[in-house]
């Protein structure tokens, strides 16, 4: 008699985890599914599955967890975070499979928090999967998986009922090295999911019939499994929906964060980052991915075509133009090729396994096929590539260029921009600039090789060795991307760096914070004179009846609660119900009145409707590179007006101290733009000396957050707010940053350095200062010219 299975958890029955869990229950396991979909439960019991209602239940004397959510925060609220989380209840020496796709630096720090809180008895096994719904649902996954060597014996047999024979592959590096792996290869994914719908959309605009564009392409070596898989659902209104949109944006996501992490540019998926910002900025986000052709195509799109087919294509038959829609369709499956392998290559992978996962995975395309092995050999010798010819018979990167740039040509005259097609042809470019007039196409690689020369050099002593005897810890500290993982919310809501125009870096003396310092010499209120509200319950906090809120004018555009026999009215600076709760009144947005919250002095819990700025950031931030005004920062998501973003931080200091740094500064007014008083509440004749007193003043300029690298505008669609916790506190008040129109994803943030200060007053109507000013550099139509 054969052995009995052992019991198994799985949490996360989304369209994947369904699949794979019910594949479980036909193999003759007992599984217990968790999910937060009550509906998605219901379908799992009637498939033969049992359920839990909690994580928790769900795992209680399970051997084996399989976790399959969409995101690193959903698996740290199931793990550990959220109510009635899985690990406590794991028995001993239980397995943890971490299917989802996460960062490497999530999976890596599940790790150590096991460790942290006593539970290394937990053999996590780290095994993103790849394939799709249908094959998770017959056990044919593609699964990547690192893990200790402890864990290979007891992980091994239940992966392999969920994978194909072929494609279960144990990836050496241990927890990390699995994520690593999905991750270069959704650079395929990401690319090729856009290529489909931007070599469609080209075709649709030089008027092409888009059923024989289908055809054409997946006969030529143009194929690839995308395009397979995602053009049929173009031509049937993007039904069903297989695969969001939004899932491709956190995987694109994912590996923008981790190549800014280790310095090393991903230019084509970086543009299909762009394409696809702009596809959830227009609401695509929960529609299905090959809905992408409607940047394309849709009329009045920013990036539809706009010009006449025949206008621009009069002299091409339909032959030639299916020709360029393959030619573009080629050259982007081939740089897509060269910028996987080579983020594998940094990334420390075995390049022939990741080849081989590869082909043989939803990131295939005949290029990959074609020239994977030499784009291999090309990155192993490194620069002596550039010096590779093609070889007789074989078409070079030269000639390959020269097609896809008459493809760029005519895009452009039908007004249709080619995210992809305009970057492959900026790659070949650089390419050829230094090699052979008939370089070799393995060259394509070129570009990422000397990347991986200067990253060796840069980070590698460090960032690879960091933790380990040999590295030096003064260089760890000074590190801004250790300064930025330290940071509690990293894995969830990422602050990034990027930097796609030249070869700048961020001033290494800056350091990165998450909370204001404060100098040894301002003075702070005596704890005797602390304060914090004693309310009951949560929600009283919002209303006049809270002490916190003592100061705050009521507010007339808020119902009265007549829950009680003496109607209270609501206080505080929030909406408290529906899509815009928690985002600030606009009888606040549109004054200067600052806002008072619950703090940590209070009885209230931090989940409190009037603790929003003390809840810190909830939207990740990049750093970016701009053309004219150094660097600048931008949200991967939309904002909506009134959204708390972010505070502005730095080291409080005093006045004085702040006059002295001015006298230092080389340009004076260079200082001004990272210094900001807290003077909202100063006043002379105040009873409180600490309000009495000369302001403070935040210095962000070498040391703060990612607001210290917001541009100024004299349009600007943020407003700094004075924000007060304990009331003693209140001259070393937060400056809280809100939206103050709905901001879309990708949008650069500003606000106004001088908060609208009146054109009257300033001193540019006086030539004779004009000289000492700053100027603006906004360029928006009400630019004031000058800052002071």
């Amino acid at each position: 008699m054969a052995d009995a299975k052992p019991p198994v958890s799985f949490i996360g029955l989304g369209a994947m985890g369904f699949g794979m869990a019910t594949h479980l229950v036909k193999q003759d396991y007992t599984v217990t599914g968790f999910d937060v979909w009550a509906p998605t439960l219901e379908r799992f019991r009637a498939a033969g599955g049992l359920t839990a209602t909690t994580p928790s239940e769900a795992v209680a004397d399970k051997p084996f967890c399989v976790c399959m959510v969409a995101t690193a925060q959903q698996a740290q609220s199931v793990l550990l975070d959220g109510p009635d989380p899985a690990v406590p209840a794991l028995p001993k020496g239980a397995v943890l499979l971490l299917c989802s796709t996460v960062p490497c630096d999530y999976a890596q720090s599940l790790e150590r928090q096991l460790r942290s809180i006593g539970r290394d008895d937990i053999l996590l096994v780290d095994s993103p999967v790849s394939g799709g719904a249908a094959r998770a649902a017959d056990g044919t996954l593609s699964i990547m998986a690192g893990m200790s060597d402890a864990a290979v014996e007891k992980a091994r047999p239940l992966l392999a009922e969920m994978a194909d024979p072929a494609k279960l592959y144990l990836v050496q590096g241990g927890v990390g090295a699995g994520s690593n792996m999905k991750m270069v290869h959704q650079v395929l994914a990401a690319c090729q999911i856009l290529a489909a719908s931007e070599a469609m959309g080209f075709a649709q605009g030089l008027g092409l019939d888009l059923t024989r564009t289908q055809k054409a392409v997946l006969e030529s070596d143009a194929w690839n499994w995308m395009f397979e898989h995602r053009t049929p659902r173009m031509l049937t209104q993007f039904q069903p929906v297989a695969s969001a949109v939004n899932i491709i944006v956190k995987d694109t996501g994912i590996i923008t964060a981790e190549a800014q992490r280790r310095g090393f540019r991903v230019p084509m998926t970086s543009a299909a980052e762009s394409a696809y910002r702009q596809a959830v900025a227009k609401g695509y986000g929960p529609d299905d991915d090959s809905s992408l052709l409607r940047l394309y195509t849709e009329s009045g799109s920013d990036t539809a075509a706009t010009a006449a087919p025949e206008e621009s294509s009069a002299n091409k038959t339909d032959e030639e133009k299916l020709t360029l829609v393959i030619d573009l369709l080629k050259t982007i499956n081939l740089c897509a090729a060269g910028e996987s392998l080579a983020f594998a290559n940094a990334v420390g992978l075995d390049l022939d396994q990741v080849l081989d996962l590869c082909i043989n995975a939803a990131g295939a395309s005949t290029m990959l096929k074609t020239y994977g092995h030499l784009i291999i050999s090309a990155l192993r010798v490194g620069a002596a590539s550039k010096n590779w010819a093609a070889k007789d018979g074989e078409p070079s990167l030269r000639q390959i260029a020269e097609r896809l740039q008459h493809a760029v040509e005519l895009a452009e005259q039908i007004k249709l921009p080619l995210f992809l097609g305009t970057q492959a042809l900026r790659i070949f470019r650089e390419a050829l600039e230094s090699g052979p007039q008939e370089l070799a196409v393995a060259a394509v690689s070129d570009q990422y090789t000397d990347q991986l020369a200067n990253m060796e050099a840069a980070i590698k002593p460090h960032f690879f060795n960091h933790g380990r005897p040999e590295s030096d810890p003064e260089e760890e500290r000074n590190c801004h991307w250790c300064q930025i993982r330290s940071f509690k919310t990293h894995s969830s809501i990422p602050i990034t760096i990027v930097n796609e125009l030249d070869n700048e870096v961020l001033n290494p003396r800056f350091r990165f914070i998450d909370h204001n310092v404060i100098a040894d010499d301002v003075p702070v209120a005596e704890e005797a004179f602390r304060t914090g509200c004693n309310c009951a319950d949560d929600e009283d906090c919002m209303y006049s009846t809270c002490q916190c809120l003592d100061e705050m004018a009521p507010d007339d555009d808020e119902d009265e609660d007549s829950s009680n026999a003496r109607p209270r009215r609501k206080r505080f600076a929030y909406y408290s119900s529906g899509s815009k709760a928690g985002l600030l009144r606009n009888r606040i947005l549109h004054s200067r009145e600052p806002i008072y919250e619950c703090h940590e002095g209070c009885s209230c819990s931090l989940q409190c409707p009037n603790r929003v700025v003390e809840r810190g950031r909830t939207v990740p931030l990049q750093i970016f590179r701009t053309e004219d005004r150094g660097w600048g920062v931008r949200c991967p998501v939309d904002i909506k007006k009134g959204q708390f973003v972010d505070r502005y931080l730095g080291e409080i200091i005093t006045s004085e101290e702040a006059d002295r740094r001015r006298a230092d500064a080389t340009i004076a007014q260079r200082k001004d733009v990272y210094l900001f008083a807290l003077d909202k509440f100063s006043d002379p004749d105040s009873i409180d000396p600490l309000l009495a007193a000369p302001p403070l003043e935040v210095d962000g300029e070498w040391m703060s957050g990612p607001t210290r690298f917001i541009n100024h505008s004299c349009e600007p669609n943020m407003r700094i707010f004075a924000r007060v916790g304990d009331h003693a506190d209140k001259h070393i008040h937060d400056l809280a940053l809100f939206a103050i129109r709905d901001i879309p994803a990708g949008e650069e943030l500003t606000f106004d350095y001088v908060d609208g200060l009146d054109t009257m007053e300033n001193d540019a109507h006086d030539s004779s200062k004009i000289k000492d000013m700053t100027v603006c550099r906004c360029k928006t139509p009400s630019c004031r010219g000058f800052l002071w």
